[in-house]
């Protein structure tokens, strides 16, 4: 499915200006509030998501701010990541940067404490948040190399720098986080040489759809708000979309293998 508000090669004047950007998990939450930001920024986009109702949804609320061409699918399948790399390639001849986003709460797929997380919620996680990373790089980083060079931006989260025993118990989820850091490193480490950047951004909890359990609750609230100081309550997608932007930049040039937290202060706390 297509939906493009302007003329291939048409782009604003921005710090993304001109750049061929696929963002994952694109239809809500974190992934929309980046694709807000980085078409204000000039980027061309392909905005991947594996709901595809609410994904054009989210297209059509984002086409007027400039162009845009959607890949619906489940990127944890190769299937679905060479889609929204191919259609990227396809329709611009190029990929700048790749935004690994699609993910996955722990509490909503079965997840806990190591002792009675089920094995099947221990799959399903590892699949969507660290499988969909693995997959969408390996498809991506050719077309970035062909392209001279790119910028990947994986998001983890702050679980996987600080672990919490009070109210974020999905082992299976701070597990898939904390492995993508890893493998961001290993990306930054082995392709840097053929100008691919790979950097990891861990936002804190973030006022999305995601959070809504916690959002629910005043003792996990009043215990954020302790967290994430600097905010005093939820961090909103904005912050994590602008430093995602400052990441794809070519500001960032000089930068990868490096773990940004977007997370308030937590991380900083004791």
């Amino acid at each position: 499915m297509l939906n493009s508000a302007a003329a291939p090669g048409a782009c604003k004047v921005g710090r993304l200006a001109g750049k061929v950007v696929v963002v994952t998990g694109a239809a809500r939450g974190i992934g929309f509030a980046i694709g807000e930001r980085f078409l204000a920024e000039g980027a061309r986009l392909v905005l991947n998501d594996c709901d595809a109702r609410e994904l054009k949804t989210a297209a059509g609320k984002l086409e007027k701010s400039g162009e845009i061409v959607i890949s619906a699918g489940d990127v944890s399948l190769s299937s679905g990541a060479r889609r929204a790399m191919d259609t990227a390639w396809k329709r611009y001849g190029r990929l700048d940067a790749l935004v690994n986003n699609a993910g996955i709460s722990g509490s909503s797929a079965g997840d806990g404490p190591v002792t009675e997380a089920g094995e099947s919620a221990w799959d399903r996680i590892l699949r969507v948040n660290l499988r969909s990373v693995f997959l969408c790089c390996r498809w991506a980083i050719p077309r970035m190399q062909a392209s001279g060079g790119g910028s990947i931006i994986n998001m983890s989260s702050v679980l996987a720098l600080r672990g919490c025993s009070k109210h974020f118990k999905s082992h299976a989820y701070i597990a898939s986080k904390g492995a993508i850091i890893s493998l961001t490193r290993a990306l930054a480490s082995y392709y840097a040489a053929s100008g691919v950047r790979a950097n990891v951004l861990c936002p804190g909890l973030v006022d999305t759809p995601l959070a809504g359990r916690v959002r629910a609750r005043q003792d996990a609230m009043e215990y954020v708000a302790q967290r994430q100081y600097l905010t005093r309550g939820l961090i909103s997608p904005r912050a994590v979309a602008d430093a995602a932007v400052f990441l794809a930049s070519d500001e960032a040039a000089a930068i990868t293998g490096t773990i940004i937290p977007v997370d308030g202060g937590w991380t900083t706390g004791s």
